[in-house]
């Protein structure tokens, strides 16, 4: 396949075009559409596309049969053209080297300074773009070209663009063999220096023996309407570089132009190429120069019309500053700079905007609505490319700005969704389409009065659980799109977050408020992976994204970092990310304390009693599940822990768990009111003969005790039956006798489904995405069932439309929360880091939580329908035999290669027979 990379970039931007013709500014595709090029090709098409006069030249000089590369000689044609490259470049420049593109044309140059001064080291600029080869590259100011190929190298350094004092320091040193600079910085946004700048980096270069490389590849011969910009600013370089335009649109031509001081007879005698010298691409050079000089209306055209590109630049961005951050450039060698994208209605905008996509997406805009091809500079994502070929006509520019006032519009009113919709390759709506209002999110006011007290910033590390809750982030009227376009969407999503697997900025909240007094604000960080995205990453992989993640947090300066979802999954419950500088909390403690405090509510409504019911744990071994099993475990009847059939070996880690939560039980401060322990007792396991049996805090040693209780129960007892505590594996056997569940695994699908729940059972669900199946109020009415781990907020605002994951307004996830609680506390240090996190800390962040404002969020439909229940009679579960539960395997992990998207189907059979007593 041809760049199979570079095919999917494109097909995800619709960006992707067949053309079959071109000529002048117009290209032509196979379908029969036909677009205004404003690009030039990067500038290496200055006279538009085929121009009669080279083509015919070209085909005279076919006609010849003259020898086109004929080593170790030289062509005719390039004796011509070094002859006249030599007249019209800045003085005492008479060496000239041949290549085929720019990049090669910068190596040489490498090449000729190292070799003539015996230095090491080549200086160039922050932001610079100099080619893609691996010397080139290095010399790039942008990281981006040459981190994925081992090319670090202390010989190539970088300073400050239009810095004369940056420069002179790091060339005080005299061991700098060659500073490289563009006039424009082209890939760097178009971006201009100030007036002098360039004699003053010939006077430094000259001051302190190093060579002046002038990168003049893209700005050359006629771009910003004179020959060179350096005869305009009145310089002569030791090196001058040209390209692109050199070849006029027809063949690839490049030449490395260099004065006495800088030629080596060492680099004469070792540096050759195959296709250099080549006769037919010199007399494209040859033609291009004789035109540009004889034809002195091309140079004045470009002039004039990049005069009024610039006037019209200068209006669109005065009209539109919301939309336009300003203009850049010189000559028909223009930029237009994009504001960031905020949206209210989504993250997908914003996030788009930092992944550096959103030129992009305008560009596509611009090709397949308005049919205008142009296209972002390299180094600035935010800048869109505006090079239209020398020939330009004012009718043409007037149709490009009249193309991007309707951007502006676009964007000034919130319709990211045309230009996402565009990209996807869907329809666009029309400019009058009617759509329903926007529902804009209430904030807190964004300027405090001086007596709120400015507590701290954090940021929240997010992401879209489940493909579903991506799409419907992705813009208000996405309950539009037919079941088609979601599709069509759902796979554009899917492939976006395929080429950036990064995290972005997604949404600022300017003004958080405390009941307690004060306020803090803080950022939504967000990528596009799934969890199942997330979860099939490698090792390198997942460092990579948390680091993206954690740089970008500290580049916002926040004081605390919140892992919200999967982000906590593959950092190990925050142990990867404890040490990196910012404190970190996983959100696990508060997420667990509201849960329990949900399912707390909902027995008290329901009339019944915690004391009489068996609560069953999926996922205790999980950060979120041990704290609810620890926080519940005092104040219930028995105790069933549910562990993965995949892996029996859990069933140890299990027996500790439980060890662990006896130990808990019996330290409490009224163990002898405890039910699990009165049953205990009364077969002579009190407190006493727990604590002489403890031994250290080991698993092991947990386990052994746990161990010791179940012997001595079955001993006094004769049997198993009635001990408080079921272990096993067996979800299909032990769900169902439970009368509480909490559940809070990683498994990423929905496995629970209807008929595993006992009658009458209360359902916490706590695990994102759901462990929960859908549609089971529809099928078990008799059920009770929540999601965990919700919280109102002490103000009702929201955090954008999405507000996480679709939540109503003033409801947010515990996990964030707790991030903004611990945050406003102003304490210092991690949290709920790691799998154990302490039990007594989850409580005071929960209460830290009330001081503040924010509290449980339970449905007031769960309420009503917990209410109902208070004129059942209690069941109980008793007698159950311990590890004695059936092994039914749970569903294929979310990383096997057979794993499935879909959630499991509920099924139709309705349980609402009581349980038997036993």
């Amino acid at each position: 396949m041809l760049n199979p990379e570079r095919s999917k970039l494109l097909n995800l931007l619709d960006l992707n075009k067949d053309i079959a013709s071109a000529k002048g500014a117009w290209l032509t595709s196979t379908c029969g559409e036909v677009y205004l090029d404003f690009t030039s090709q990067y500038g290496a098409v200055p006279f538009g596309f085929n121009p009669d006069f080279l083509q015919q030249q070209l085909i005279e000089q076919v006609n010849t049969n003259a020898a086109v590369m004929v080593q170790p000689f030289f062509s005719q044609g390039a004796k011509e053209l070094s002859d006249l490259l030599i007249e019209i470049a800045p003085e005492g420049l008479k060496y000239v080297t041949f290549a085929c593109t720019g990049a090669e044309v910068v190596e040489a140059a490498i090449k000729l300074a190292k070799s003539g001064t015996n230095r090491k080291k080549i200086l160039s600029t922050l932001n610079s773009f100099h080619g893609k080869t691996m010397g080139a590259a290095l010399a790039t100011g942008n990281a981006y070209y040459k981190e994925e190929f081992y090319s670090d190298n202390a010989s190539f350094l970088h300073i400050p663009y239009d810095d004369l004092e940056a420069l002179e320091l790091a060339l005080s040193g005299r061991k700098i063999a060659a500073f490289i600079v563009e006039p424009v910085q082209g890939e760097g946004g178009m971006i201009e220096p100030s007036p002098g700048y360039l004699q003053g980096c010939q006077a430094l270069c000259a001051h302190y023996n190093t060579l002046f490389v002038v990168d003049e590849i893209q700005t050359g011969l006629g771009r910003t309407g004179e020959l060179f910009v350096s005869l305009k600013e009145g310089i002569t370089p030791d090196i001058l570089l040209v390209g692109k335009a050199l070849g006029g649109g027809m063949l690839p031509i490049s030449a490395c132009i260099a004065n006495e001081k800088a030629w080596s007879t060492d680099f004469g005698l070792r540096h050759s190429s195959t296709f250099a010298n080549n006769h037919l691409a010199a007399h494209m050079g040859i033609g291009t120069i004789k035109a540009l000089r004889e034809q002195h209306e091309i140079l004045e055209n470009v002039n004039n019309m990049g005069h009024y590109l610039r006037e019209q630049l200068e209006k669109l961005v005065a009209r539109y500053p919301e939309v336009y951050t300003g203009c850049s450039g010189r000559g028909l060698m223009q930029g237009l700079m994009l504001s960031p994208w905020r949206d209210p209605q989504s993250y997908v905008p914003c996030c788009v905007y930092e992944f550096g996509y959103a030129v992009a997406i305008v560009s596509s805009y611009l090709l397949n609505q308005n049919h205008i091809l142009t296209v972002p500079t390299l180094n600035a994502n935010n800048v869109l490319r505006i090079q239209p070929n020398y020939f330009v006509e004012q009718g043409m520019i007037d149709r490009f700005i009249e193309a991007l006032n309707e951007v502006a519009e676009i964007i000034k009113q919130g319709q990211f969704v045309r230009l996402l919709r565009n990209a996807i390759g869907l329809t666009a709506p029309m400019p009058n389409q009617d759509l329903p209002p926007l529902r804009l999110p209430r904030q807190a006011p964004p300027e405090p009065t001086q007596d709120e007290p400015y507590r701290g910033r954090f940021a929240f590390f997010i992401h879209p659980t489940t493909e579903e809750e991506g799409v419907d982030g992705l813009c208000a009227e996405i309950s539009q799109f037919s079941p088609e376009e979601r599709e069509r969407a759902r796979t554009w999503m899917n492939e976006c977050s395929s080429l950036s697997p990064i995290a972005v900025p997604a949404y600022h909240i300017p003004c958080f408020a405390s009941d307690d007094g004060g306020y803090i604000d803080g950022w939504l960080i967000a990528s596009f992976l799934s969890p199942r995205d997330m979860m099939r990453l490698n090792k390198a992989e997942k460092t990579k994204l948390l680091t993206g993640y954690i740089e970008q947090a500290k580049a916002l300066g926040v004081d605390r970092i919140g892992l919200g979802a999967f982000t906590s999954v593959i950092s190990r419950s925050g142990t990867l990310v404890a040490d990196s500088g910012v404190d970190v909390t996983t959100g696990n403690s508060y997420t667990a304390l509201t849960s329990t405090d949900a399912v707390r509510q909902i027995v008290h409504h329901s009339g019944r009693s915690l004391s009489t019911m068996q609560l069953g744990v999926v996922g205790a071994l999980g950060s979120v599940g041990r704290l609810c099993l620890l926080d519940l475990a005092g104040e219930c009847a028995s105790i069933n822990l549910i562990g993965n059939a995949r892996n029996k070996d859990r069933l140890s880690t299990l027996k500790s768990l439980a060890g662990e939560m006896l130990l808990s039980l019996v330290n409490a401060d009224k163990p002898n009111a405890i039910p699990i322990l009165m049953r205990l007792a009364s077969v002579g396991i009190d407190q006493q003969w727990m604590v002489a049996r403890s031994g250290d805090q080991s698993e092991e040693a947990r386990e052994q005790l746990f161990d010791a209780v179940t012997a001595h129960y079955q001993e006094e007892h004769g049997s198993m039956l009635g001990f408080p505590v079921i272990l096993g594996n067996g979800i299909t056997k032990q769900l169902p006798q439970c009368d509480v569940v909490i559940t809070a695994t990683s498994n990423g699908e929905a496995f629970i489904t209807p008929e595993l729940l006992g009658a009458n059972a209360i359902v916490c669900d706590v695990a994102r995405p759901s462990d929960v199946a859908s549609g089971l109020r529809n099928t078990r009415p008799d059920v009770i069932a929540i999601e965990g781990g919700l919280v109102n907020l002490p103000d009702p605002i929201s955090f954008g439309r999405s507000n996480i994951v679709g939540l109503p307004e003033g409801i947010s996830i515990a996990c964030l929360c707790e991030t903004m609680i611990l945050t406003m506390q102003g304490v210092t240090g991690n949290y709920s880091i790691g799998m154990t996190p302490s039990l007594d800390e989850a409580r005071q962040i929960f209460a830290w939580g009330s001081q503040h404002g924010f509290a449980t969020y339970i449905p007031e439909e769960a309420l009503a329908a917990a209410k109902q229940y208070s004129t059942l009679e209690p069941i109980t579960n008793t007698d159950v035999h311990i590890l004695d539960a059936a092994v039914i395997p749970l569903p294929t992990p979310m990383n096997s290669a057979h794993s499935s998207d879909k959630k499991t189907s509920p099924t139709e059979k309705t349980n609402n027979t009581a349980r038997p007593a036993h």
